[in-house]
């Protein structure tokens, strides 16, 4: 059977039989669907990725052709468009002495989403029937995946080669995020709806059945934890934009944002937003961000700094200290481990044990802390040199203090359903 046949298989008010190929679909002797093969997996993977990078490209030489800044080429054009599609894509890159590594958290999950799209494609047609490719998939699957695969690193190399007509060059270590994680997230979305269809297609090696049953429980209600802190830290970032918005349009106007220009400044600060949803996050938490070196924001109060010249950060408070209250915004975080342990508590039987209910939330809070520290390490940390060298907020420190206050937030639900259950 191929993946479009199993998905076609389980669609609301399909009167097609689960075993009836496309018309004009070769089939075996047996009447099984034949796949595509790998050859058509790996010209999808290219163009996936080409049509990723066109996503970053295209608008950076459209900016050039508009308003050209300077005595830049076309060629040096392509090449800083390139660069700022592997940055987009979790890429570190430099011009000069200045390295930049913040990658927007927006972008990035728009590229995933088009390699998603590609990954989809790729698996039209392809058998899931055979023997495992060393545990993991089907063979003929795992050929058509790593397939795709090749064929989206190859636009990736492209890219790498495209940015020598420019003036910014790429971190090679960097390289992995783009060429390996960005594809490896978007074939494990394409494989998910096929895995809970039917779960054996998934190989020993990639079978959840591995994984211990209070992790696997807890892994939903932290998803949705993080889902929902990230929520919270963007409206806390809105709430602020619109509060100062007389601030961010005069720096705006300051920049001279016009015309293109100000479209194109507008598009990066959108694509970062989640990025200062973490910071605020961070902030709620406890261990503050900083924006430069110097300018610290925490419980305590803010640092004085000069800011770079990005209108965004207009909304950010003055300097000084804060009242005492600005602290309770740890109990935002308390909430969301509450909200993580109820839903945990939701993945196992009302009549299981303490101890079982206590390792789910537990998990549940661990997944929420792992998911918010991981973005802020892959979004990165640096925007220039010297004071703009380390921006934003403390990986480390941040997971600790989400750990903490969300398993103080989960202990009090399951503590509280232990009591209601006795009563």
């Amino acid at each position: 059977m191929t993946v479009t046949e199993r998905l076609r298989a389980v669609l609301p008010g399909s009167s097609e039989p689960a075993d009836a190929g496309e018309p004009g679909t070769p089939t075996a002797p047996g009447g099984e669907a034949v796949g595509a093969g790998w050859q058509r997996a790996g010209v999808v993977g290219l163009l996936t990725g080409l049509a990723s990078v066109l996503v970053v490209v295209g608008p950076v030489v459209l900016a050039w052709l508009v308003e050209p800044v300077g005595a830049g080429t076309p060629g040096q054009a392509v090449g800083t468009g390139a660069a700022l599609w592997l940055l987009t894509s979790g890429a570190h890159v430099a011009v000069g002495g200045v390295t930049v590594s913040l990658v927007p958290l927006a972008g990035l999950a728009l590229l995933v989403l088009v390699a998603w799209l590609g990954a989809r494609e790729a698996m039209v047609d392809v058998s899931t029937d055979g023997e495992y490719w060393w545990g993991l998939l089907p063979t003929p699957l795992a050929a058509a995946l790593g397939a795709w695969w090749a064929g989206y690193a190859g636009a990736v190399v492209g890219a790498v080669a495209l940015t020598f007509a420019g003036p910014v060059r790429v971190g090679p270590l960097s390289l992995v995020v783009p060429s390996v994680l960005v594809p490896l997230a978007a074939l494990a979305l394409a494989l998910r709806p096929v895995a809970l269809d039917d779960p054996d297609v998934l190989g020993p090696r990639l079978s959840l059945a591995r994984v211990p049953d209070t992790i696997r429980r807890g892994v939903r209600p932290g998803l949705a934890g993080a889902g929902v802190l990230l929520a919270a830290g963007l409206v806390a970032v809105v709430a602020a934009v619109a509060l100062a918005w007389g601030e961010v349009s005069t720096i705006s106007e300051g920049v001279a944002a016009a015309g293109l220009g100000g479209v194109v400044l507008a598009l990066a600060q959108v694509a970062s937003l989640p990025n200062l949803a973490l910071w605020a996050v961070s902030f709620l938490a406890g261990p503050g961000f900083r924006v430069v070196d110097g300018g610290d924001v925490t419980w305590s109060g803010a640092e004085g700094g000069l800011l770079p010249m990005v209108p965004v950060l207009a909304a950010l408070p003055r300097p000084g200290a804060f009242p005492w209250f600005v602290a309770l915004g740890g109990l935002v975080v308390v909430g969301v481990g509450a909200h993580a342990a109820r839903r945990a508590l939701s993945e196992v039987a009302r009549l299981s044990r303490l101890r079982t209910k206590l390792a789910v939330a537990f998990w549940a809070c661990v997944t929420t802390a792992l998911v918010i520290a991981g973005l802020d390490v892959l979004a990165g940390g640096s925007v220039g040199q010297f004071r703009l060298a380390d921006v934003g907020a403390p990986a480390g420190r941040l997971f600790l203090a989400l750990l903490a206050e969300l398993c103080l937030g989960a202990l009090v639900v399951v503590v509280r359903d232990a009591w209601r259950l006795r009563r």
